[in-house]
């Protein structure tokens, strides 16, 4: 029995290593493949499963054979859910091409700090569900406050644009009154 106990006792201080220092235990890259079945948690929840499957069949009077062949189903078990749920949690990470800046393109945003023609200024843009301030170039004057369109991206930290809408007179003309 003080043989499952130190296994399990390894195995959760692996899961713990692994969930604290999220991948340490990877930097040895034991996973070539890629698929989770030799990562940290996995083999960490392989030892726990059969330390805690071996206990319970000990406990239950069961000689060590049974008992260890309890504790590696339950490690295989324990194993396997280790890796569905890194398998899970790889697929759901977003590829590099999301946070592109090309998808900044063709959005809207306001101007935060006016600019003359040529020269820079600042729009306030929404990129990848939070605002974002950034230096901005347009080919007319641009005004605080006015709506503008990002028309392409000059650089990391810069983006031209262009006015949203032409002069609006929000008071409309009288018939017969210009």
């Amino acid at each position: 029995m003080t043989g499952f106990i130190i296994t399990a006792a390894v195995g959760f201080l692996m899961l713990l290593v692994s969930l604290i220092f999220d991948g340490l235990l990877d930097s040895v890259d034991m996973d070539f493949s890629g698929s989770g079945i030799f990562s940290g948690a996995s083999l960490g929840g392989f030892l726990t499963g059969m330390g805690c499957g071996g206990i319970i069949g000990t406990a239950q009077g069961w000689d060590t054979i049974p008992a260890l062949a309890l504790g590696l189903g339950i490690g295989v078990a324990m194993a396997g859910v280790a890796i569905a749920l890194y398998r899970a949690l790889k697929n759901a990470e977003v590829p590099d091409e999301a946070f592109a800046l090309d998808q900044m393109v063709g959005t809207t945003g306001i101007i935060t700090a006016g600019s003359s023609a040529g020269s820079r200024g600042l729009v306030q843009v929404t990129y990848l569900g939070s605002p974002r301030t950034i230096s901005a170039i347009a080919a007319v004057d641009v005004t605080s406050g006015e709506a503008v369109t990002v028309t392409s991206i000059l650089g990391p930290d810069i983006v031209q644009v262009a006015p949203l809408h032409t002069t609006y007179d929000p008071v409309p003309p009288i018939y017969g009154r210009y």
